[in-house]
């Protein structure tokens, strides 16, 4: 009787390392993992705003660890992975709406193969220690979904 390692030959005869495989398996997982991505539009731009709200919707999730990804100019951030349905990111954007102050109001569901993206917007003055930014954008869902909505959206 073989071991099931034995069983498994791969097709061109390379064997990933335990190292590799490990990284490729991360990889996946943070692909298929739950985002919370931040948008800060401002009249002038607002150097680390968006991390600044990333580390906020961190905290509120209670996931210290989980990353946080900045855009070169400071407007955008991507958070996670973090635990949750990534085929439901609905509780993932309430909890980032918390962290930021509350219920914005009305949430748009995009669906493609990738799964459901979540958005919500709100002017900043709705919240009185946000200054320098006039919007706040979130969406929440897979980082598949993510790409797909930023390349229809883009």
């Amino acid at each position: 009787m073989q071991s099931n390692e034995e069983d498994i030959e791969p097709a061109d005869g390379i064997r990933l390392s335990d190292e590799a495989a490990e990284d490729l398996s991360k990889l996946v997982s943070d692909l298929t993992g739950l985002m919370v991505s931040v948008k800060v539009e401002a009249e002038a731009p607002v150097a680390g705003a968006a991390v600044r709200f990333a580390e906020r919707i961190r905290a509120e999730v209670g996931q210290p660890d989980c990353r946080i990804q900045e855009d070169s100019d400071g407007a955008d951030a991507v958070l996670g992975p973090i635990s949750g349905d990534d085929d439901d990111p609905g509780p993932a954007l309430r909890a980032a709406m918390t962290a930021l102050g509350g219920n914005w109001g009305d949430v748009t569901v995009t669906t493609y193969t990738a799964g459901p993206v979540h958005y919500v917007v709100r002017a900043a003055e709705q919240s009185p220690d946000e200054a320098g930014a006039t919007r706040i954008h979130l969406w929440a869902a897979s980082a598949w979904a993510l790409v797909r909505y930023a390349e229809e959206h883009g």
